[in-house]
């Protein structure tokens, strides 16, 4: 379950295979908790269980506090957090039904350093 644009998709999953690695994609808008859970539904039935969820969406505004617009703003929550909610309540489940599986959630190392204009992320 990839959170990317296609062109990422498809980078990702051609390195992938070039590792030895089969690899199916599917591209979700991670802003949407419901295509978050279609697509994990998706999953299920094409692949199977998922053990291991890495959670590694994110996006960024740079921007000063006031010429952020609200709608970014609604955006960075969607995906920085919310998204990792949705996704690890569509897996998690399973997991815990199969007593076995992985959920890495990858923070940003923005929290350790102040950096110019990323107020709002």
């Amino acid at each position: 379950l990839f959170c990317l644009s296609q062109h990422g998709v498809e980078d990702t999953a051609a390195e992938c295979e070039r590792l030895g690695a089969t690899v199916q994609t599917f591209v979700v808008d991670c802003s949407k908790r419901e295509e978050i859970y279609s697509t994990a539904e998706k999953v299920k039935k094409e692949i199977g269980d998922v053990s291991i969820l890495v959670n590694n969406a994110g996006v960024i505004t740079a921007a000063d506090l006031l010429s952020t617009q609200d709608h970014q703003i609604e955006r960075m929550f969607e995906v920085n957090i919310l998204a990792h909610m949705w996704t690890t309540r569509a897996f998690l489940p399973t997991m815990m039904k199969n007593n076995y599986g992985h959920i890495v959630t990858v923070a940003s190392a923005a929290g350790h350093f102040v950096t110019s204009f990323m107020v709002a992320y």
